[in-house]
């Protein structure tokens, strides 16, 4: 997923889809990771609530090299769209699984010269794939999978239109207001424990304790809950001292 010409590929995906919308203005914002796992950096999500307090009403957000376990991006948009490139048997076998499973949509795309034909078998292989998983949103009877093409625009139009379809049935059925607010739970915990290891961190005392703890640790003189539970007693002690 690190190879340049799939990222352009994919920019130009997402180019040819803001044109086909009709977006006058759009505003382009990159965000590095920095090293943070999910496919996202640690502030996407407040810069998605961003946008759409500013009056924003499409966002797009775009990550690549996702993992299996890295799914962390389904907790920051309503639509979930997976864009893979063509390929035969063996890339099927090796998918990602976890990202396939919270993809609400799935788009072959380059699907068009001398790749089409390889487009189509790759889109065939993932409906079957696909055909056994249960979709995140229960009004969503199946996952499509589209193909479409950067280079020529064809089958751009059938995706915005599947996009349409999901956001207004999620609206409809109120799917879209329970998992906004489910989201927002994610994010406050997720915040808060980011908080607490940044303060451990930064904090003399509880840098020193953390350090103490990963000694014994290392010498198997503690177990890992043992050694949690004392470092959050540390947190707790050293906070009181403080209010």
């Amino acid at each position: 997923m690190n190879n340049p010409f799939i990222h352009s590929q994919q920019r130009m995906f997402y180019h040819d889809l803001i044109f086909h919308c009709l977006i006058q203005q759009a505003y382009v914002r990159p965000s590095p990771n920095s090293g943070t796992l999910g496919g996202l950096s640690a502030y996407t999500a407040d810069v998605v609530n961003l946008f759409e307090a500013g009056g924003y009403d499409l966002v797009i957000v775009e990550t690549v090299g996702l993992g299996q376990s890295e799914v962390e991006i389904s907790e920051c948009v309503d639509m979930m769209v997976l864009l893979v490139p063509p390929g035969g048997g063996d890339e099927l076998q090796g998918v990602k699984k976890g990202i396939v499973e919270i993809a609400d949509m799935l788009v072959v795309n380059k699907a068009d010269g001398n790749l089409l034909q390889a487009a189509r078998s790759t889109a065939s292989d993932y409906r079957g794939a696909v055909h056994f998983l249960r979709p995140r949103t229960d009004e969503w009877s199946h996952i499509p999978v589209l193909l479409a093409s950067a280079h020529t625009g064809e089958g751009v139009d059938h995706v915005w239109d599947e996009i349409c379809r999901y956001r207004d049935m999620i609206v409809a059925s109120g799917a879209l207001d329970q998992r906004r607010a489910q989201q927002r739970r994610y994010w406050m915990w997720k915040v808060l424990r980011d908080l607490i290891l940044a303060r451990t961190n930064e904090d003399p005392i509880l840098k020193t304790t953390a350090d103490a703890m990963e000694d014994a640790l290392n010498s198997g003189s503690i177990t890992p809950r043992v050694a949690a539970k004392q470092l959050l007693d540390t947190i707790i002690e050293t906070a009181s001292r403080k209010s």
